[in-house]
């Protein structure tokens, strides 16, 4: 039977950037919910959480996948960088160009869409310095403020989408310090761990703490599936079984939380490297997905000022083609850009002879030479 590392390591393409690109869709329609009919607007008819008696959403699926592939990507990133310098520097170009520029963009919308914000800022100076530290540290308190859309369903907030944005840089870190101590020679001391954690994890679930770093979780998964891809089997009927168990365990809480990062993660990876995807093409060389999920929410709560369009369906159909314009625009004025700046900074000093682990590094160097950046720098 074929594993994982051949299937993706004989492939000079594959459907990830669609696949970031839908589930980004997919938390647009999430968030249209909220945003239409206030908080907890998921339980007024969004389909998966419907469908899943409130264990998941399309957004929380959406969210835990793009963690899981990251943690797969992110991984197979250290291991290919020349350097920390350069494995970091990636990592930053990546994720701060666009997010200070979408932040700059939720800022200035706010100051001109909501009189009630800017007359609850009594010092705007005090405000600017709350942003300055938003920009350097990933968060977005200064856009999440009283006063704010504060005639929404949903107010106080500008753009809701951007938690996730830290706890995913935290990942990059937490993946740089475990290749920093060389621990990547020695895979089964990160699986030991990783399996007790997932234990955990499950046990929590049970219960009632539900989601408990469900997105690390995934993280920690996708790791795991790289590092240990020439033992998993590359099969279309594990991935209906894990699609059967995924659909049986959507009706018995809490089944489907701790299902959902190994199976669907599964799904996810034959979705990515089995057959082509209609669009996948025009995906490898036009990355929407991070625009997509940076620019969406602002542009929701603009679209919900007007009572008229105060329908998840209405929010959903406007919001979504201003975003992806917004975020071509974000791909080609601002992430491309900096992106091709990441083979200037970090020259080698060592860190690709400690990315490896042991009896399987060189196999693993030559199979990262054989990745497109477009799978793995883009991620």
């Amino acid at each position: 039977m074929t594993n994982l590392e051949s299937k993706v390591s004989g492939r000079k393409d594959n459907n990830l950037n669609i696949i970031r690109l839908l589930l980004a869709l997919l938390v647009i329609l999430s968030h249209s919910f909220p945003v239409a009919l206030g908080a907890g607007g998921e339980s007024r008819g969004e389909p998966l959480f419907a469908w899943t008696h409130g264990m998941a959403s399309s957004g929380s699926i959406a969210v835990n996948s793009f963690f899981f592939i990251s943690g797969f990507l992110v991984t197979a990133s250290w291991l290919r960088s020349k350097s920390l310098l350069d494995y970091f520097a990636k990592r930053v170009l990546r994720i701060y160009p666009a997010f200070i520029v979408a932040m700059g963009f939720s800022a200035a919308l706010i100051w001109l869409c909501c009189p009630g914000f800017r007359g609850a800022v009594v010092h705007p100076l005090n405000w600017v310095w709350v942003l300055l530290k938003d920009l350097l540290f990933l968060s977005s308190n200064s856009i999440n403020w009283l006063g704010i859309f504060s005639g929404n369903p949903y107010s106080m907030v500008a753009n809701a989408s951007l938690w996730t944005i830290p706890m995913e840089f935290g990942c990059y870190l937490a993946v740089m310090v475990i290749g920093v101590f060389s621990l990547f020679k020695r895979r089964l001391l990160l699986l030991i761990p990783a399996v007790l954690y997932y234990q955990f994890y499950v046990m929590s679930a049970f219960h009632g703490r539900n989601g408990l770093d469900q997105a690390f979780v995934c993280f920690m998964v996708g790791a795991i599936f790289w590092l240990w891809q020439d033992k998993i089997p590359f099969s279309k009927y594990i991935a209906g079984s894990c699609l059967v168990i995924l659909l049986a365990a959507s009706q018995f809480e809490p089944w489907f939380i701790w299902a959902f990062p190994i199976a669907g993660g599964y799904c996810l990876l034959w979705l990515a490297y089995g057959p082509r995807l209609l669009f996948s093409n025009w995906a490898e060389k036009t990355d929407l997905s991070y625009g997509t999920y940076l620019y969406a929410f602002p542009i929701q709560q603009l679209l919900a000022m007007s009572m008229a369009l105060r329908h998840p369906l209405y929010i959903f159909v406007v919001a979504t083609p201003i975003t992806l314009g917004l975020a071509w625009f974000s791909w080609n004025l601002v992430e491309k850009r900096f992106l091709a700046m990441k083979n200037r900074i970090g020259k080698p000093f060592g860190t690709s002879k400690t990315a490896g682990f042991e009896g399987e590094s060189s196999d693993i160097l030559q199979f990262n030479k054989s990745i497109k950046v477009n799978s793995v720098d883009r991620c």
